[in-house]
């Protein structure tokens, strides 16, 4: 299997103030570096792993989709406008953190 590269690189702002790494990957996915998904969520990086690893708050459950893949992906950074040209990242696709930010909101 190849390994996917980010061929896109852009600043996100989703919530004013908070302004993330974007990319675009070879196969037309956006996806989000794992530090800038975790500052858009206000969790520490190391707990946005922990829900990729293990499991999302039971509280949660019901108020995510059926299926969602929660695992990070590791991609090449091609991009040349890139601080992290050249080296390997983990992200997460847009799907992904749409359905949590969708989940906590639902949960409140």
């Amino acid at each position: 299997m190849n390994e996917r590269q980010a061929v896109y690189y852009g600043q996100v702002e989703l919530i004013p103030g908070i302004v993330c790494d974007g990319y675009v990957l070879d196969d037309d996915t956006a996806v989000m570096g794992i530090i800038g998904t975790a500052e858009l969520l206000s969790l520490h990086y190391k707990v946005l792993q922990n829900i990729a690893t293990k499991c999302l708050q039971k509280s949660l459950e019901p108020f995510i989709d059926k299926g969602l893949n929660s695992a990070t992906q590791t991609v090449k950074v091609i991009a040349q406008n890139s601080h992290h040209k050249g080296r390997e990242i983990k992200v997460y696709d847009i799907f992904f953190i749409e359905s949590l930010i969708r989940a906590y909101a639902f949960a409140l």
